[in-house]
């Protein structure tokens, strides 16, 4: 546990209550967050997580202009992004994704100092029992996936991209206070709360809209 630890997941607390509310702040904020947990992340030598900072930092810019520059099609009274849905097509696209990157990096992660023994060493989540450190290499993987198509698709504002983040905290949380610290462990456990708030609360916002 680190007092940078604590502000990092601060930061990233009020990102994730202003994207509830609908909020353009939640992307300077997530931006702030996530550049700090990459620094977190790598001191824990997670790197699908580390990694996974920086395209969330690419992802919140990415979002800020999004919901600031709407399709005419898909505009609020405001002139911002509406809350819209995936097709049916588009959600088995978004669940056969995740599955293929989650085994992809999973598999890319765990073989890379056998590849490149000379530039990477086995070093991977050294604080867990080597029995249990191949499961975790999958569990990383997996929450990077995910959270990658769920921050995507949070950019565009699909309502669909909560039930994800639920998905993903849910494993998140405990994964976290195991390999990284109580800290993160802890705020992944409030995004639990915040994700089924968010789905709730944008479910009745795109039902207003009736986009």
């Amino acid at each position: 546990m680190s007092v940078f630890e604590i502000i990092a997941a601060v930061f990233t607390f009020l990102a994730i209550v202003c994207a509830v509310k609908e909020k353009i702040w939640t992307f300077p904020l997530g931006m702030v967050g996530t550049g700090m947990y990459f620094f977190v992340f790598l001191s824990q030598r997670a790197y699908s997580s580390m990694s996974l900072q920086l395209i969330f930092f690419a992802l919140n810019m990415y979002g800020l202009y999004k919901w600031t520059h709407p399709e005419k099609d898909a505009t609020k009274p405001d002139n911002t992004l509406a809350i819209t849905l995936l097709s049916v097509n588009r959600r088995i696209l978004t669940v056969v994704s995740i599955v293929v990157l989650t085994f992809t990096l999973g598999y890319v992660t765990s073989n890379l100092h056998l590849w490149f023994p000379s530039i990477v060493q086995d070093e991977t989540f050294s604080n867990i029992s080597l029995e249990y450190r191949s499961t975790c290499v999958y569990i990383d993987a997996y929450i990077f996936s995910a959270s990658l198509v769920a921050q995507f698709l949070m950019a565009l504002k699909k309502l669909e991209n909560w039930v994800i983040w639920i998905a993903v905290d849910t494993l998140s949380a405990p994964f976290y206070i195991i390999t990284i610290g109580i800290p993160t462990g802890i705020l992944y456990s409030a995004f639990i709360v915040t994700g089924i708030t968010g789905l709730i609360a944008w479910n009745k916002s795109r039902k207003k809209l009736k986009i």
